[in-house]
């Protein structure tokens, strides 16, 4: 309990102390509230990078009942492909529209406004539901603590609309001081995340046993390809980040990165490279090419772990990753 404590104070003093500042000569540069590589990569990216927790957990729901779990990788490599396309599709689209606006721009410059204002609703919705689901999945985890993943669904509701209020409390405080706290969320997330990686390969080598196995139900051929499309669909980490990149290229600085200047100076052979990442769209660029190999490493990562352990959401009162942790 102490080492867990301590570690928890280490992971949050690291992150403070990486955590991006807006300082008042970049205010005065770039203007106040444009943010750089690693802002960015906090803003526009912390739900994409954190849904593979949630997302996993729903990806093996779907199979396990019907004992369809070790062909999970099916669905993975379904979302590891979409990633990719969806991926490369916005980080050409920004070469096109520097100045953001995202599926809306794209919709109305050729598809007309009757297009556009349906797809503007429809991100809308889709921006909303994503902070229900995330938070939502905030709460399976902090109930997974306590075992009480199964508690009545009006605490579940309760502590999820308390975490939307704090994360529109983070949000409207502007976006230098949000990147800074919501980098740190995300640093903390991912050094725990490590931490949990390196304690599942110990158990691994330590032959920790999997839990028992559950009843599982017959299905029938056309009802387990539902079950693969169901799981995939479920399983699909959150794109809204590629969006809200796309949306938010306004808001970044118009420079060029810090590891693209190096490039620049160090490996000239590259050049093509660097001058594709280069400036605001580069920015941009570089935030969304860490999308589309990402989704597929991470749902791989915990498909891999929950197969072996034969742990998923709602196994001893927990969620997938509780499981996982624990």
């Amino acid at each position: 309990m102490l080492f867990s404590i301590g570690l928890l104070i280490v992971i949050g003093y690291l992150s403070w102390r990486i955590a991006p500042r807006e300082s008042e000569e970049d205010a005065h540069v770039h203007g106040a509230g444009q943010v750089g590589l690693l802002a960015a990569l906090a803003l526009f990216g912390v739900d994409y990078f954190t849904s593979y927790f949630y997302a996993t957990g729903e990806l093996m729901s779907a199979l396990h009942p019907y004992g369809m779990q070790k062909y999970a990788y099916i669905a993975v490599a379904v979302i590891a492909l979409a990633n990719v396309v969806f991926g490369g599709l916005y980080i050409y689209s920004l070469g096109i529209f520097k100045q953001g606006g995202g599926s809306f721009a794209a919709s109305m410059r050729y598809l007309g406004p009757s297009i556009s204002l349906i797809v503007a609703v429809v991100l809308i919705q889709d921006y909303v539901l994503t902070i229900v689901v995330s938070s939502l999945s905030g709460v399976d985890q902090l109930l997974s603590i306590f075992g009480a993943y199964g508690i009545n669904w009006f605490w579940h509701f309760a502590i999820g609309a308390g975490l939307a209020l704090l994360t529109w409390f983070v949000t409207i405080r502007g976006r230098g001081e949000s990147a800074q706290f919501v980098f740190m969320l995300l640093s903390i997330f991912v050094l725990l995340t490590i931490g949990m990686l390196i304690g599942l390969i110990t158990a691994l080598r330590n032959g920790v046993p999997p839990a028992p196995d559950e009843i599982i139900k017959e299905v029938s051929l056309g009802e387990a390809l539902f079950h693969m499309l169901t799981a995939s669909m479920k399983g699909m980490v959150a794109l809204t980040g590629l969006e809200a990149m796309s949306d938010g290229i306004q808001f970044v600085i118009d420079q060029d990165a810090g590891i693209v200047a190096w490039g620049k100076k160090r490996l000239p052979r590259l050049q093509k490279v660097w001058d594709f990442y280069s400036g605001k769209p580069g920015i941009g660029r570089i935030v969304q090419t860490s999308f589309i190999f990402y989704g597929g490493i991470t749902t791989t990562f915990l498909t891999y772990f929950s197969i072996h352990f034969n742990v998923f959401d709602g196994t001893f009162g927990r969620t997938l990753v509780g499981n996982l942790a624990f």
